[in-house]
């Protein structure tokens, strides 16, 4: 009789346990590894929120050589799942329940979505495709493909294109509902989504007229709710801000020219942000702990001193541990005494091993450093990895050193970013980028940045050449000479 109650509590505890699972499917393809118009992104072509959180979890499935599968554990009983296609504009959302065992194929030429364990309604998947429902080209994406903004003849255009889509988007998703081929809940979830993304790419939105969706915390799951939430603040907000002057900021010019010129930047107060929304009484609960937890990242990748005092008024509007166990993880918010030296440049490696700069030259006394500055979240400097790489292996038999530091303030990110590039020797993260007074001489405010360290350790040239530029094989070539 004991035993069987064992077998059957053990039982009981796999199925509950089993109820918080989403199996995803992805069959084999190259989809996720080509470039995207000629943009490479940085970042997973696919994320997910649980309902009534706004934590967002990134995919990488790895399906390029095989099917690979992924399960998901999850607290709530539903998802709400992206899957972004390769055009920038164009996206899959859906639904996803506890239990779900969902296939996605890649054969049509856009991630289609199966049920594999129920019956759907036969728009609930692949929504976008079937109805035509891709998003007018914003002004990021505009960009992306011209090289530049939209003039006001095509902001004009833009502005009818978005309020012509989200009519139509309106009118298709209501006969979709009438004729019973979607659901009430998938119907609701993307009219909002839709309606929050319409509203944010629209620069003459009056976030002030839309005040009463701020205590709808039953869309916090929705991406676009949330970025709308961000921008009302932005926008309804009187946020505090301070310039910045930059000395020699170099612009590139109509003929692919470099010129330098002094320019003066304008910042938001990101303390005195959080500190408004903490005492705002305009949004809900689980609303205004998001936001508050947006600008407690801010202000973490400014080095602020009182990055501790912002975390305990968090605490008491969030419960989540493991959300804040990961945030004090990911910004190293137990060495604070590293992070405030001045008189080295600290580093870690992917293992949390310190060193630091200064040790670094002493041991490659003798051979010329290239330094590469750069961050996770920039996409110029991961564009110019590929040249990196190119010079590192053109000069591999000289005595030249490729030493990577990233800007970043969060030590997941960058160590992510770290093993994608495939960095792995001679690169670390800086834990002190704001206070170091070495980086202070050297002014890096901007980057990608280059520096060339000579064979003696000093500073050859602290705005060296890119590693695309004829230029650095001319430098390179001159103080290999000059050290024989």
């Amino acid at each position: 009789m004991r035993i069987y109650l064992l077998f059957a509590s053990l039982l009981f505890t796999s199925i509950f346990t089993a109820q918080n699972n989403i199996t995803l499917i992805f069959k084999k393809s190259n989809y996720h590894f080509e470039e995207t118009s000629g943009f490479k992104r940085m970042n997973s072509l696919i994320n997910y929120s649980e309902y009534n959180s706004y934590r967002e979890t990134y995919l990488s499935p790895n399906n390029k050589e095989k099917n690979d599968t992924i399960q998901l554990n999850i607290e709530s009983d539903k998802i709400f799942l992206i899957h972004n296609w390769k055009e920038l504009n164009k996206s899959s959302r859906v639904i996803l329940f506890k239990n779900d065992i969902v296939e996605i194929d890649y054969e049509k030429g856009f991630p289609f979505f199966k049920v594999l364990n129920r019956e759907a309604k036969p728009l609930d998947f692949n929504l976008e495709k079937e109805l035509n429902l891709s998003f007018p080209i914003d002004n990021f994406v505009f960009f992306q493909n011209n090289k530049r903004s939209r003039n006001s003849k095509e902001e004009k255009e833009y502005k009818i294109e978005l309020s012509n889509f989200i009519q139509n988007s309106k009118t298709k998703l209501e006969d979709a509902l009438n004729s019973g081929k979607i659901s009430k809940e998938t119907f609701e979830v993307q009219l909002n989504y839709i309606t929050f993304y319409t509203l944010n790419t629209d620069t003459k939105t009056n976030f002030s007229d839309y005040k009463i969706n701020l205590n709808k915390e039953e869309l916090i799951w929705l991406k676009s709710y949330r970025y709308f939430l961000e921008l009302y603040v932005k926008n309804e907000f009187k946020i505090k801000t301070y310039k910045k002057e930059i000395k020699d900021f170099e612009l590139k010019t109509a003929n692919n020219k470099t010129k330098t010129k002094d320019i003066s930047m304008q910042y938001d107060n990101h303390e005195d942000a959080f500190i408004q929304v903490e005492e705002s009484d305009l949004f809900s609960a689980k609303a205004k702990e998001y936001l508050l937890y947006v600008y407690l990242n801010r202000i973490a990748k400014t080095d602020s001193q009182k990055l501790s005092t912002y975390i305990s008024i968090f605490k008491k509007y969030s419960n989540d541990k493991k959300l804040i166990e990961g945030f004090e993880n990911a910004f190293l918010v137990n060495i604070e005494a590293l992070k405030q030296n001045t008189s080295e440049v600290v580093l870690y490696d992917e293992n949390k091993k310190a060193t630091t700069l200064s040790a670094f030259l002493e041991t490659n006394k003798g051979k010329l450093v290239y330094i590469d500055f750069w961050a996770s979240w920039c996409a110029p400097c991961r564009a110019a990895f590929p040249s990196s790489r190119k010079l590192h292996e053109k000069y591999k038999d000289k005595e030249i050193v490729f030493l990577y530091l990233s800007t970043d303030s969060n030590f997941d990110a960058w160590k992510k970013a770290n093993q994608f590039e495939k960095l792995s020797e001679n690169s670390y993260m800086i834990i002190n980028p704001k206070t170091s007074e070495y980086l202070k001489k050297l002014a890096i405010d901007f980057i990608p940045r280059y520096v060339l360290i000579n064979a003696n350790g000093e500073i050859s040239n602290p705005k060296a050449p890119s590693p695309d530029s004829e230029k650095i094989d001319l430098e390179f070539n001159k103080l290999l000479e000059n050290s024989n």
